[in-house]
């Protein structure tokens, strides 16, 4: 046999190594579109997938550059806009709803008390203790063995400040419940709490329901609930909130002022005036 012949005879060894040079070679083209892929994956809008990628494995402190050290510059404070210093929900111009307010008299306490005289003459009880004041009524309704009745308490400081205002009805003559709960309506009336409409007819609604319930309503805190011990006896409770603040006065820091945003805005306070009286005609 001529040695050209054998010559073009290949082994199966020299198969194998052909399909593996083949093998390589196809491998080492997937490897650099693949990379190259993955590459333009994570560089595309500026590296955000590459450092989202590095970050969700906590190794940013090694993979990526150190932030640069702000500029610090002494200077005077400036005050800037409110457009750009404030968050735009508080400046946002409106009201949620229109509000009506109350202008109480310029009553003293004993003054204020004596208005819970009713329509009967009965007449309440003032007592002063150092500056600690306590105002009492009690009234009886119907002539039932067991009468309906009301017992108002007020308590506050000198000169006019109420601290706890307290009614008590006792729903023991059923013919007479209307005519107790709506003298309790009134005595909350006459005594002069300043409150909102809203609020009033909201108390109203409970009262004449013989609701349970327990609110913050603008200043106040609000409780009407039955006695544990007779279920014809009420409790309405209302204690006033004290404002934190006066006009003019800078609010004291919440407990957790460093982990709570704090915006300082000048606030006024608006004076109330009487609506002035209608002219009789002469």
């Amino acid at each position: 046999m001529p040695e050209e012949d054998k010559a073009d005879i290949l082994t199966p060894a020299d198969r194998r190594r052909g399909q593996r040079s083949a093998v390589l070679v196809l491998g080492f083209f997937l490897a650099v579109v693949l990379a190259a892929l993955v590459t333009t994956v994570l560089a595309v809008n500026n590296g955000r997938n590459y450092k989202r990628l590095v970050r969700q494995f906590a190794l940013e402190q090694y993979l990526l550059p150190a932030s640069p050290a702000p500029s610090l510059r002494i200077d005077r404070h400036r005050s800037l806009p409110p457009a750009e210093h404030y968050p735009p929900w508080l400046l946002k111009a409106g009201l949620e709803r229109m509000a009506v307010f109350e202008k109480t008299e310029a009553l003293s306490a004993d003054e204020r008390c004596d208005l819970l005289r009713d329509d009967r003459g009965t007449a309440p009880t003032f007592t002063r203790s150092g500056d600690d004041w306590e105002c009492l009524f009690f009234e009886e309704f119907g002539n039932a063995p067991e009468p309906a009745a009301m017992f108002i308490q007020v308590r506050g400081t000198e000169p006019d400040m109420v601290t706890s205002f307290r009614i008590k009805v006792s729903l023991t003559d059923l013919t007479m419940e209307l005519a107790v709960l709506s003298e309790a309506i009134r005595a909350t009336e006459r005594f002069g709490l300043p409150m909102t409409p809203e609020t009033r007819s909201y108390l109203i609604e409970k009262l004449a329901g013989r609701t349970e319930f327990s609110s913050i309503v603008e200043n106040y805190r609000m409780t009407f609930s039955r006695e544990i011990t007779d279920a014809r006896r009420y409790n309405l409770l209302i204690l006033p909130r004290r404002q934190t603040a006066g006009c003019g006065e800078r609010p004291s820091a919440p407990p957790d002022r460093w982990a709570t945003p704090t915006y300082r805005m000048p606030v006024a306070c608006l004076a109330l005036r009487s609506l002035s009286q209608p002219q009789s005609a002469s």
